[in-house]
């Protein structure tokens, strides 16, 4: 079968298993195995399957992540992304409804919203917040620092597949978390304008100050070993021992923290993605997509949106839009004068956008519930915000190129 065809139709049958409410993992290993079916020589399957366990790029992603999940777990269990948020609330309540999402973001934790949500709980009542504008606050500050941090399973796989610094990645995406911050802030600037003030915690500057290195020390640690250089995979081990030593952890907690790094589920979808990506490298499925779709003189740049946006949206993932899509990409993000900053950019965010809008998104799904909110409600305030960082980001992407 012609590759461009057989893309298509792993992908449907991606698509399709979701629907089904099959497992992202599973779902994305079917895709995988069918794609590999209709192009490759049968053989050519069980090798491919060992060569993506095996493979360097995955052993180190799966490592990497493993040490993001167990950092994220142990700082909850010792209370510093609570003790965070309350820091923040010293510096008024309507900055620290925004600031509050945003730094407990910092983490990635899965149906992390919800953190967040018991943190500004409060807030939202002092501010006399519908359950839809709470959520919606929330849930989009929340994720701005999915786009702005090292820590995300997505901006990890990104640097791993482009075989970038996570430094590259991140400078790429600033646009991305700069409009999403000022639009975003332009709609709770609408929906907090007629809310009272309230006094908030009187709290001395020195006092936050010193609260939030105390409580988010381990995230500025691995910024700081990730900007000056370090290999995203010693970072994250370094920082976790470090976390590990400070907090004198027992046993159990650190085998509490390890259980969740190694969550099976995760690991599993993992492993989908990058069996996805070498599939689709050794059919020569992404080459021969590039040249059927410049022999109908589609523009990149519709291509470069519509996709990722639509297997972001399909999946609700960063690791699944990320992991099937950018090695889609790959002959429109590199090219022969070296990686485009502006294709990588526009690929990414519009992913980014397309999962953030998900109704299979955890978070979203989560805060909703959390606050009582009507999910379709919810969509009023989150569509205008994302449509116009899109919009924007298109308007990049055509400057840069």
């Amino acid at each position: 079968m012609n590759p461009s065809l057989a893309l298509f139709v792993s992908l449907a049958l991606v698509l399709l298993l979701l629907r089904l409410k099959l497992g992202p993992g599973p779902a994305v290993f079917c895709g995988s195995i069918l794609l590999s079916l209709l192009v490759l020589p049968a053989h050519e399957t069980p090798r491919l399957l060992l060569r993506a366990l095996t493979d360097i790029q995955t052993l180190r992603l799966l490592g990497i992540i493993v040490c993001a999940l167990t950092m994220s777990r142990i700082m909850e269990l010792r209370g510093l992304l609570t003790r965070l948020a309350n820091a923040l609330e010293g510096i008024g309540p309507k900055l620290a409804i925004h600031v509050a999402p945003a730094a407990i973001g910092l983490m990635p934790l899965p149906g992390g919203a919800v953190v967040s949500a018991a943190a500004v709980k409060d807030l939202v009542k002092n501010l006399r917040l519908s359950p839809v504008q709470a959520t919606f606050i929330n849930f989009w500050f929340r994720h701005i620092c999915e786009f702005a941090t090292p820590v995300y399973p997505g901006i990890i796989m990104a640097g791993v597949f482009l075989s970038v610094p996570l430094s590259y990645v991140l400078l790429h995406l600033v646009p991305m978390w700069v409009l999403m911050l000022v639009f975003g802030l332009f709609v709770s600037h609408r929906i907090l304008r007629l809310s009272p003030t309230g006094d908030g915690r009187q709290r001395s500057a020195s006092d936050i100050v010193q609260e939030l290195l105390r409580s988010a020390w381990p995230v500025l640690l691995l910024f700081v070993l990730v900007l000056l250089g370090l290999d995203a995979a010693p970072a994250f081990l370094v920082t976790v021992l470090a976390l590990v030593l400070q907090q004198r952890l027992s046993l159990p907690e650190v085998e509490s923290g390890l259980h969740y790094g190694f969550n099976p589920r995760i690991l599993f979808l993992l492993y989908a993605v990058m069996l996805y990506k070498n599939v689709v490298e050794t059919s020569g499925a992404a080459h021969s997509l590039f040249s059927d779709m410049q022999a109908i003189s589609m523009p990149p740049v519709v291509i470069l949106t519509v996709l990722p946006l639509l297997i972001g949206f399909a999946t609700g993932l960063s690791s699944a839009m990320v992991g099937i899509s950018i090695p889609l990409l790959m002959p429109f993000i590199v090219t022969e004068y070296g990686i485009s900053g502006g294709a990588f950019l526009l690929a990414y965010a519009a992913g980014g956008l397309g999962y953030l809008l998900s109704p299979l998104h955890l978070c979203l799904v989560l805060s909703a519930e959390y606050f009582k909110a009507r999910l379709a409600s919810v969509y009023r305030y989150l569509l205008p915000p994302a449509v116009a960082t899109l919009l924007c980001i298109v308007l990049v992407y055509i400057v840069m190129t």
